[in-house]
């Protein structure tokens, strides 16, 4: 073989060998033994700051409970500790029929319940006021504020009229709670809570036990 054909054949085999390097790509094994390519990940920022694009508010901590077919879901959309004066504490309560049948005339009582931060005989929260987001409008709107006393009564205050809740339905509520700045006597710190009832509304009593969830919150003055 002269020196112009060794030379184009040395040319040739360089080039195949280049191809196939560069045809080749790093590879896991499943534990099925089937292999899948490895992403190549970056050390550096996101390429979707989050200063483009806040977050929502992470739901932080829930309570559940079930009463009639129906469970129940309170979610802190957020800080769980309210002050006189201060800001909205938002919070969901979902309701999911798990039952084969719709239901109808279903009753909800959203409740403050009794708080260590008064000292008084009956412990009930301080004054403040409900709000819940409206699906039509999109905008808030005063509902109940029920603070839980000596006795039922509260239970007959729900927090929408009654409702029908078909088989399989899910239906969230958007509310947040807020405590007045002026209040009838001097706020201490101390815990209460959000609780959701599920009630006949013929007899105003609870359906089994009452609450049927209820999420913990702290009082600070």
């Amino acid at each position: 073989m002269n020196t112009a054909s060794k030379l184009a054949a040395t040319m040739v085999g360089a080039a195949m060998v280049m191809a196939f390097v560069g045809c080749s790509h790093s590879q896991t094994t499943t534990s099925s033994g089937t292999p899948t390519s490895s992403p190549t990940t970056s050390a550096g920022p996101s390429a979707s700051p989050s200063s483009t694009s806040p977050a929502s508010p992470t739901p932080g901590a829930a309570s559940h409970g079930s009463a009639g077919g129906i469970d129940v879901t309170i979610t802190a959309q957020g800080p769980t500790t309210v002050r006189p004066g201060g800001p909205p504490v938002p919070f969901n309560v979902t309701l999911v029929n798990t039952t084969t049948a719709g239901l109808a005339q279903v009753g909800m009582v959203v409740s403050l319940g009794h708080c260590s931060c008064n000292p008084s005989g009956a412990a009930m929260m301080p004054a403040g006021s409900m709000q819940m987001l409206s699906p039509d409008t999109n905008a808030w709107v005063t509902v109940p504020y029920v603070a839980e006393g000596t006795g039922t009564d509260f239970l007959s205050q729900t927090l929408v009229p009654p409702f029908v809740l078909a088989q399989g339905q899910t239906i969230t509520y958007q509310l947040q709670v807020q405590l007045n700045a002026n209040q009838g006597f001097t706020v201490g710190k101390g815990d209460s809570a959000v609780d959701v009832t599920m009630t006949n509304i013929t007899t105003n009593t609870a359906l089994g036990t009452s609450p049927t969830a209820s999420l913990p919150i702290s009082v600070e003055p």
